[in-house]
């Protein structure tokens, strides 16, 4: 292609030259021929031959000489091929040069070809290009650039930029290939020679600075020789790093050249590469040259200032200081060579500080406000912008507040925006302008708030990566970013911020190590001493250190400024990057300033002002509050989106609301910037947690206000007062979204504390109850704490680092402590087993607790707050306690004390103040702390081993008296009944406490210890005797028989042997000594336990009372066979005894108090009666093992005294049961050996001591069966004592038994003519077991049989009788008996030396002289005057042989007076009070009968000498 061209090329030059030039011509048909002669192979082959034909190029040469424009363009254009194809011999180059010199004064075509040839001629010839040669190179590209058409000057401009930068890449080259090469030249500069190889020299030598002597330039524009320089510059700084006369060259020249342009008012094209080029040095050569850049850099701060130079000029400024802080280490190095640098300027910090004054210095430019807005008008490309402008305007939160309602509407305001206040090309690359651009005003801000951003990134660059613990590949994959960098993702203003993942992850579960999540902790990279950028951190952290004030206040003032949401965004992430990393280099100062920023910006002041105020109005108050549920529970904010209109339009009203502030989109980007720094930083934040806290606090009290504001449709949009708020969905959503982040972070927040170290997790508690209360609450009512939190609390006072800014006399509902304490809640969740594992004291339980007991126990609290502190505690300890169930033994009885003990505690502070009048509040307290007590106890079940003593304390808070009240040992005189005193303090606490000890009972007794067994059945003793719910009581009982089972199965019989012997060699009574044995010993529990039964026996209710005597008995029958004699003893002493003892306690009590009727008295006895019984069935079931113990007869002696005490009641149901007792227990003693003689003669004392007596209220029947037991005890006796019993007794018996059957009532529906009474019966029987062979027997029984023939009669003639009873067939009875015994003891001479027979004789002719005059005849045969008359004549056949022989005359007489006396009865009869006679007949033949068998029976004894005469007179009377 080339060789076709050159020979086209060379024939149009023969073509042209042919007349005008013949040398020339010549020259071109020699080149042809010789082109023609070359092998046409390849473009290489070519230009080789070529190359070695110097002659080749003269027409070429030739050409350009002739001043043609026509020929000297066909031969530059062929000598530009041969350059390009390096065919151009070498020797001829000085000659191709002069060709293009005498070339350049042709036309336009010409110059450009020639432009064309002169860049590869320097690179393909660069070796042969130097010295003279080189400088006519750059001689010609000057010449061309003067040329007055713009496209050969530009092209020549550019040209020879690019020939110098070649001139610098053979430097480059050159040190490359030899670095060590020798020095060819030495060059003089104003600090001296300088030795140089070839290409430096040259370099040197094209470059300096002074009047050319080397290069003839000609006059070239300012312009290109500047941008010649930045090109040289930016292009090989490495070579003006490396020779030392390339830096003198900057240092000397260049730099002195650019102070001085800075300093004059030179035009814009002149500055603006002036501005570039210094740019280039102080991004590049600052290091080498610090000194002479510090007045550049001094005098770039100082054009920064107001109206000094142009606003281009500032620009440009500031355009220079945008791209110095995009390298973080470049503003470190500046920092270090200034700022750091004693004696020179500071830079750094006096650009912040310009920073500063170019953010205050028009506040109307940038739309400061009270908070941000988005600028009016400013759209982005992806819409942002104006879905950020659509929630401003729309007020902040969907549907709640107005479009301008709340306070002032910034509205019509300039402000910052990509779209306005950025430019497209920045100044600094708009090298095509003459003049200098038109600039948006707000530009210069952009460029500040960029600068802010590239020192955040860069110092989070430098310093963040190294406060990151190591960790493995796969783990950083896994995370995917940085971790511990505190981030806002991107377009946190657009619903895309929904795809947020949320923190769902649960995290493993903690245990105790020696490290505690120590990764969670970011090193402090001051303390990498070790690290290779540790010096750079240091000057970080100093950079940070001097100038976070100046950061600071432009920060603050562009916070509150109008910026469109790409610029409020990197606002709000450069805040984010300045506070993290002075918070990982432990700089708390500038760290607590910037959060305080952050919390302003996120609840502003004056929004927090206007809610309060608006909560305390006196018609506001309880309204603001009503519907919140803590931060960011916005169920109630985000339902109001439904209704949300689709207008859009925007308001241009610049009037001003007066009612509140908005809240915006911008404030919750704030606050989520807020809680990621506490999320990164949290372990290291300490006091500064009250900040971030302080900040939450206050957003609760806005959104819960807002939230309520929309559910009420309070608000008012800026357009229409009165009307629903209209809001653009887009916005509305897009605001919901944000709030929704905002709540995943603050959980987030929460979730993460459980990572941190336990200090620093206490500090977090303390900043939280430090914020959300203030002052600690306090139980005391007159202590300052209780003052504070009587009245409605103000926000925290005002403090460096606070965010707090309300008057303290600003009054706040309480809901602010309830949206508190949920945050505490948060925070307690998220550091579970934190608490669980380790120690009180370090892990913040202590602290925890003892807050939330203070805020549960505290008695000028709000009833909410109490009642959510108390639902904390009982949340954390249930939590605590059910986490341990797996647990080893130690770990669980550690934390299971701890959590019951804590429990304590807050009852303790609840009853502190006992005294006082408990409130609803404290009895939902009280409540809570038991139902937390409940489900500690169900969910540990019998895994709960430890904290016994804090159960119980708890259950028993329930009762308005303690059990020592109830455990005292009973007083014998005048004491009160102790039972009265036990109620609950309420029905439904006494429930819960209850059913509390069921489960100790039925799921944790097997870990009880033996201890609080018996604390165990107090606690049951109390609940049985409260007096609130009569269920419960009885149902206690029945779990009394329960625990009796379960610790009999343990009981030892040695225990009780041996506690025996204690009781008898101890002089403390029982109850001490049982009590403390209790501590030790099962059988001392069992035994306590059943003595608590018979406590319960003496309840006033009778259900109770019979209840417990039952379970008592029930007890004794169930192991009554596996007790020993001495265990018999002890029980009888210490339990049935004082179940005796206490019942009779209470009959005494009964009968001696005026409020109690009849039915009282009866209900009593009725508990009597069942003890009694169940003491027969006691005694009788295990004779043999109670009689063999050593002191039974003192055991017998005291229930004997116990029996006569009941009997002194005068209670015949009493009466009955004492001796029925009696009978049982003797009916089983086999003799009397088997009790004994004293105990049957202490009975028999009983007995004999008189007949049961009653009350007047006893009925017959109590009566008739108090008789009848006292005479069937007396049976037993009899059968116990018949050889040892002696006359005296004998007569004993037969008197009581005579006057109890005198006394005796009859039954109701009953008669005893025809029939004995069982009383009557029972006596008579008695009669027949009476010994009748000891003297004076026969006669006592003889006549008391006589006494009972005659008794019917003497009734009916004694009006002092009361009885029903007619005793007929008594007597009817007691004939036959009497003649019966009579019969059998006819042969006693007693009965004939005594009067008994006559006494027996004369009784039976009473019945034989009332024959027709008594009526009470009865049904049965014969009537009472004929038994009497059979048995009188059987009786005289019987006796009176030998009462001839035997009795005394005078006793003889008697008993003949009595025959005569029968015998004039049989014979007499008053038939006039007969109504009927038809049996008058027969009863005349018997009497004829009788009296014939008694004449014969009698006249044989008339005629002794010991009757008298008279008596044989009267019977004669009789028969005539």
């Amino acid at each position: 292609m080339t060789s076709q061209i050159l020979g086209n090329e060379l024939t149009n030059l023969i073509s042209e030259s042919k007349r005008k030039n013949t040398d020339l011509r010549n020259a071109a048909e020699k080149s042809l021929q010789d082109l023609k002669a070359l092998p046409s192979t390849s473009e290489q082959q070519l230009a080789a031959d070529l190359i070695r034909r110097p002659a080749f190029v003269s027409p070429f040469l030739l050409a350009c000489g002739t001043k043609n424009s026509r020929l000297a363009g066909i031969g530059i254009s062929c000598l530009q091929r041969l350059i390009a194809s390096h065919g151009l011999p070498k020797e001829r180059l000085e000659e191709v040069l002069e060709a293009f010199k005498e070339s350049a004064s042709l036309g336009l075509d010409v110059q450009l070809k020639i432009l064309q040839a002169l860049p590869p001629l320097l690179q393909g010839y660069a070796d042969e290009l130097n010295g003279e040669l080189l400088a006519n190179a750059l001689q010609v590209c000057s010449m061309l650039q003067t040329v007055k058409s713009a496209a050969v000057s530009n092209t020549a401009a550019a040209t020879l930029q690019q020939l110098f930068t070649a001139v610098y890449e053979k430097v480059a080259k050159e040190d490359a290939s030899d670095p060590d090469g020798p020095f060819i030249d030495e060059i003089s500069t104003e600090e001296g020679p300088i030795a140089v190889r070839g290409a430096a020299r040259d370099a040197y030598k094209v470059t300096d600075g002074q009047k050319p002597q080397y290069v003839h330039f000609s006059t070239l524009p300012q312009a290109s020789c500047l941008e010649i320089i930045e090109a040289i510059l930016t292009s090989h700084s490495g070579i003006f790093a490396t020779h030392d006369e390339q830096e003198a060259i900057l240092r000397l020249r260049i730099l002195p050249l650019t102070t001085r342009c800075l300093s004059e008012k030179l035009n814009f094209t002149v500055t603006l590469r002036i501005f570039r080029i210094l740019s280039v040095i102080l991004r590049k050569f600052v290091s080498q040259i610090p000194a002479e850049c510090e007045i550049p850099l001094g005098l770039l701060n100082h054009m920064l200032d107001g109206d000094v130079v142009p606003a281009w000029k500032r620009n440009l400024c500031m355009e220079i200081f945008r791209s110095l802080y995009t390298d973080y280490r470049l503003f470190l190095e500046l920092f270090t060579h200034y700022d750091s640098f004693e004696g020179r300027k500071s830079i750094i910090k006096d650009n912040f500080a310009a920073f500063v004054r170019l953010a205050t210095e028009k506040p109307a430019k940038i739309g400061l406000g009270q908070q941000s807005t988005a600028p009016i008008g400013s759209s982005g490309t992806n819409g942002d912008n104006t879905i950020d402008q659509a929630a401003v305007e729309a007020g902040g939160v969907a549907g709640v507040i107005g479009t301008g309602g709340l306070g002032v509407a910034e509205v019509n305001v300039p402000g910052i925006s990509v779209q306005l206040s950025s430019l497209k090309t920045p100044c600094l690359d708009q090298l095509d302008k003459v003049e200098a651009p038109a600039v948006p005003e707000t530009y210069v801000y952009s460029l500040v708030l960029t600068c802010l951003t590239s020192v955040s990134d860069g110092l989070a660059k430098c310093v963040l990566p190294m406060s990151i613990h190591q960790i493995s590949k796969d783990r950083r994959k896994k995370k995917g970013r940085t971790p511990g960098v505190a981030e806002i993702r991107d377009t946190p203003l657009s619903p895309g911020i929904q795809d947020r993942p949320s923190e769902t992850t649960p995290r493993p579960v903690l245990t105790r190590s020696t490290s505690y999540r120590i990764r969670s902790v970011p090193l402090n990279p001051l303390d990498l001493v070790s690290d290779s950028s540790h010096e750079v951190v240091k000057v970080a952290a100093n950079l940070i250190n001097e100038c976070w004030p100046a950061v600071l206040a432009t920060c603050s003032t562009f916070l509150y400024a109008a910026l469109d949401a790409e610029f409020y965004h990197s606002l709000v992430r450069s805040i984010q990057k300045f506070t993290q990393v002075a918070g990982v280099l432990r700089l708390s100062t500038p760290r607590d300033a910037f959060l305080t920023t952050l919390g302003k910006a996120a609840v502003p002041p004056n929004l927090t002002s206007a809610v309060v105020s608006t909560a305390a109005a006196p018609n506001g108050e309880g309204k603001v509050f009503t519907n919140a549920k803590g931060l960011l529970s916005v169920d109630s904010i985000i339902s109001q989106t439904s209704s949300i209109s689709e207008d859009r339009k925007r308001r241009q009203s610049t009037s001003i609301e007066a009612d509140m502030p908005n809240l915006t989109t911008r404030n919750l980007l704030c606050l989520r910037a807020l809680i990621n720094l506490a999320i990164a930083l949290g372990p290291t934040l300490e006091t500064a947690w009250s900040i971030v806290l302080e900040t939450l606090q206050s957003a609760d009290i806005v959104l819960a206000a807002f939230s309520n504001k929309a559910i009420a449709g309070e608000y008012r949009t800026g357009s229409s007062l009165g009307t629903r708020n209209e809001v653009d969905p887009a916005s509305a959503s897009n605001l919901n979204a944000e709030i929704k982040a905002v709540e995943t972070a603050s959980s987030r927040m929460f979730d993460n504390t459980g990572d941190y170290p336990d200090d620093a997790f206490l500090q977090v508690l303390k900043a939280s109850f430090g914020v959300f209360f203030g002052k600690h609450v306090s139980s005391q009512p007159g202590s300052p704490a209780a003052e504070e939190f009587q009245r409605p609390i103000a926000l925290p006072p005002r403090r460096v680092g606070s965010i707090s800014s309300l008057p303290n006399s600003v009054h706040v509902h309480s809901q602010e402590y309830t949206l508190a304490l949920n945050k505490i809640r948060e925070i307690s969740r998220a550091n579970h087993m934190r608490l669980v594992v380790h120690k009180p004291a370090e892990s913040g339980w202590d602290f925890l607790m003892s807050e939330l007991i203070k805020i549960a126990a505290s008695i000028t609290a709000a009833n909410s707050v109490r009642g959510l502190a108390a639902d904390i505690l009982r949340e954390r300890l249930f939590a605590t306690a059910d986490s341990t169930r797996k647990q080893d033994t130690a770990t669980r009885s550690t934390v299971q004390r701890r959590v019951l003990l804590t429990l304590q505690s807050e009852l303790d502070a609840l009853m502190e103040e006992r005294h006082r009048h408990m409130k609803e509040s404290d009895f939902y307290v009280l409540e809570t702390i038991l139902e937390t007590l409940k489900d500690v106890l169900d969910a540990c079940g019998e895994s709960l081993i430890d904290g016994w003593a804090s159960v119980f304390k708890i259950i028993s808070s329930v009762f308005e008296r303690h059990e020592q009240d109830i455990l005292e040992e009973p007083k014998q005189n005048g004491a009160s009944h102790q039972s009265n005193a036990v109620r609950l303090m309420s029905g439904k606490l006494g429930r819960i406490a209850f059913v509390c000890t069921q489960i100790v009972y039925s799921e944790c007794r097997g870990s009880l210890p033996t201890s609080f067994l018996s604390v165990l059945s107090d606690t049951l003793l109390l609940f049985t005797l409260q007096f609130n719910d009569l269920n419960m009581s009885l149902t206690t009982i029945s779990i009394f028989q329960d625990v009796s089972e379960f610790l009999q199965k343990q009981v030892v019989l040695s225990e009780l042997e041996n506690l025996q012997s204690s009781l008898q060699a101890d002089a403390e009574s029982p109850t001490v000594v049982i009590k403390e044995s209790a501590q030790v010993k099962i059988s001392a529990v069992w035994l306590s336990l059943l003595r608590h039964l018979t406590t319960i026996a003496g309840d006033e209710r009778s259900e109770v009372r019979y209840t417990a005597v039952r379970t008592i008995l029930t007890i004794f029958d169930h192991y009554g066979e596996l007790l020993s004699s001495s265990a018999w003893s002890l029980l009888i002493s210490t339990v049935l005894f004082k179940l005796i003892d206490s019942n009779t306690e209470a009959q005494r009590r009964a009968r001696t108090r005026k409020d109690l009727n009849d039915e009282d008295i009866e209900s009593w006895d009725g508990s009597s009666k069942i003890i009694l019984g169940g003491v027969a069935e006691i005694f009788s079931g295990f004779l043999q093992s109670i009689t063999r113990t050593a002191d039974f007869s003192n055991l017998w002696q005291t229930m004997m005294a116990y029996f006569e005490f009941y009997l002194s009641f005068h209670s015949h149901s009493l009466n009955a049961s004492v001796f029925k007792t009696l009978t049982t227990i003797m009916s089983k003693a086999e003799g009397a050996v088997t009790l004994g003689k004293p105990a049957l003669n202490r009975v028999g004392t009983i007995w004999a001591s008189g007949l049961p007596t009653g009350s007047s209220t006893d009925n017959a029947e109590a009566k008739q069966e108090a008789f009848i037991a006292y005479t069937r005890a007396l049976q037993e006796l009899c059968r116990l004592t018949e050889r040892g019993m002696t006359t005296d007794q004998i007569s004993t018996i037969v008197d009581n038994l005579e006057q109890c059957v005198r006394e005796s009532d009859g039954l109701s529906y009953s008669g005893d003519i025809d029939f004995l009474t069982p009383l009557q019966k029972e006596v008579l029987d008695i009669i027949r077991l009476l010994r009748t062979d000891l003297p004076g027997a026969p006669s006592t029984v003889l006549e008391m049989l006589a006494a009972f023939v005659s008794l019917p009669f003497d009734k009916d003639k004694d009006d002092g009788y009361k009885t029903s009873l007619t005793f007929v067939a008594l007597s009817k009875t007691a004939m036959r008996q009497l003649g019966q015994f009579i019969e059998q003891h006819s042969e006693n001479d007693e009965l004939y030396t005594s009067d008994s027979l006559a006494s027996a004789l004369a009784s039976l002719v009473i019945p034989i002289n009332l024959k027709y005059k008594w009526r009470l005849e009865g049904n049965k045969a014969p009537p009472p005057w004929q038994l009497a008359t059979s048995t009188v004549l059987a009786v005289l056949h019987t006796t009176l042989r030998k009462a001839r022989t035997t009795s005394p005359a005078t006793e003889l007489r008697n008993v003949i007076a009595q025959a005569v006396s029968i015998a004039e009865n049989i014979a007499a009869a008053d038939i006039s009070t007969l109504t009927s006679r038809s049996k008058v007949q027969t009863d005349v033949e018997f009497d004829i009968e009788s009296f014939k068998t008694l004449h014969n029976l009698l006249v044989p004894y008339l005629g002794s000498t010991s009757i008298p005469s008279s008596l044989r007179k009267s019977y004669t009377q009789i028969l005539f």
